[in-house]
């Protein structure tokens, strides 16, 4: 393929160190001692933050923690994540992380428990509320504590980003705390942990992943080395994310679209998203729907919209041609008429197949769906801004942005 980005060769690339493969999460004690680089004889004092309920139910919580305790590892297990994470949460974690004199912070779970226990090791070392952050009064200069994370859904990226989306139930928001300091020190990709998670969730948080590689591949500052993260991720998720949904337990696509959501969250955490997650985030503290849904539904429609540029129509032919190579199209009956000719037509097909692959994962087609009504509408556009709508390849405004959002009804 065309390097399209070789133009922008400056970027700034942020990694944690990667552990990738089936029962890696074995390694989580010996990690958890030698991130902290203490004697072995020592006792750790491990802070581990989860759900409330999934990791028990699947069986891994308690292998979990026999492999800590073997490691000479005292545990405090804080599952007190429902749903998305709150400023109240994070800011009682950070307390009793303090009070128990914690040396390592460990998130296992979905993005929601990762974006917990990123803000968590943050504030201890930093001090303040999750408050002072949003409002700028503070920022992360100091290392956070010692923090490893393992996810159990494919579709956030919040392992590899450097920033925590987290909601105050107080203002009604739903807002970033970031800084470069706070990325995870090692990630532990092991795709057992994601077995257990069930369809609805393995579709909305592999929308999600689809989502954010999309966006990033046509963001304003999509660069040459996010693009090639970006491909890298779409290859894997495309074809994956329709066979999955129906194939919970095949190993063999839960480690594509755990490799894929990684690659994804390589290639934003370098190059920003869109319009889609600009919308999101009103959309969920407002109406309490899931992320995930939020940006499959709304994909389409923004694709629809940034399809007018040359450049973009270009990055759209390229997931074309990823899209009829991986025969997805003969493996799963899409029901979708054959690929045509030309730059601009390409691009409008793919973006129906996207549109296909989200329907044949109930992902709802329209916001009417999912209760949301044409009086809604103003509410959410006053409230789509931030780094996401800014790096949208098409810029917006408030009329543009409603017009989106009318289309999808």
């Amino acid at each position: 393929m065309e390097n399209l980005n070789f133009s922008k060769k400056d970027f700034l690339f942020r990694s944690p160190r990667i552990i990738f493969g089936k029962g890696k999460i074995s390694l989580l004690g010996e990690q958890s001692r030698a991130i902290c680089e203490m004697d072995t004889n020592k006792k750790i004092n491990a802070f581990l933050v989860t759900g409330k309920n999934s990791l028990k139910n699947s069986g891994n919580l308690e292998k979990i923690l026999k492999n800590l305790n073997e490691a000479k590892i005292s545990v405090y297990v804080y599952n007190e994540i429902e749903g998305e994470p709150t400023t109240l949460v994070i800011n009682r974690g950070k307390e009793i992380a303090i009070e128990n004199k914690i040396d390592v912070i460990i998130g296992i779970g979905g993005g929601s428990v990762i974006d917990s226990a990123k803000g968590i090791s943050g504030l201890v070392t930093n001090g303040g509320i999750v408050e002072d952050y949003h409002a700028g009064k503070r920022s992360f200069d100091k290392p956070g504590l010692p923090f490893i994370v393992a996810p159990t859904t494919s579709g956030t990226g919040s392992e590899v980003s450097n920033n925590a989306v987290i909601i105050d139930p107080a203002r009604g928001i739903k807002q970033s705390i970031r800084g470069d300091k706070m990325m995870a020190h090692i990630v532990i990709l092991d795709p057992e942990l994601v077995l257990s998670c069930p369809k609805k969730y393995t579709a909305f948080s592999g929308a999600d992943a689809l989502v954010q590689s999309i966006e990033a591949f046509v963001s304003k500052s999509s660069n040459y080395l996010s693009d090639i993260f970006a491909i890298e991720s779409i290859k894997l998720l495309l074809p994956s994310l329709p066979k999955v949904v129906n194939d919970l337990l095949n190993i063999e696509l839960r480690e594509k679209m755990m490799l894929g959501s990684f690659l994804d969250g390589l290639a934003f955490a370098n190059s920003k998203l869109g319009a889609v997650h600009g919308f999101a985030h009103p959309i969920g503290v407002k109406h309490n729907i899931n992320h995930g849904l939020i940006c499959g539904l709304l994909l389409p429609y923004v694709m629809k919209y940034n399809v007018e540029l040359e450049h973009v129509q270009k990055k759209y032919v390229y997931i074309t041609d990823i899209a009829v190579q991986s025969s997805i199209i003969d493996e799963v009956d899409l029901k979708i008429t054959e690929c045509p000719n030309g730059i601009k037509d390409k691009a409008l097909w793919i973006i129906e197949l996207i549109r296909k692959i989200f329907e044949r994962c109930e992902i709802p087609l329209h916001l009417k769906d999912i209760g949301i009504t044409e009086e809604d509408i103003d509410d959410i556009v006053k409230d789509t801004k931030g780094s996401s709508l800014n790096n949208n390849p098409r810029d917006t405004d408030k009329e543009s942005l409603k017009q989106i959002l009318l289309n999808a009804l």
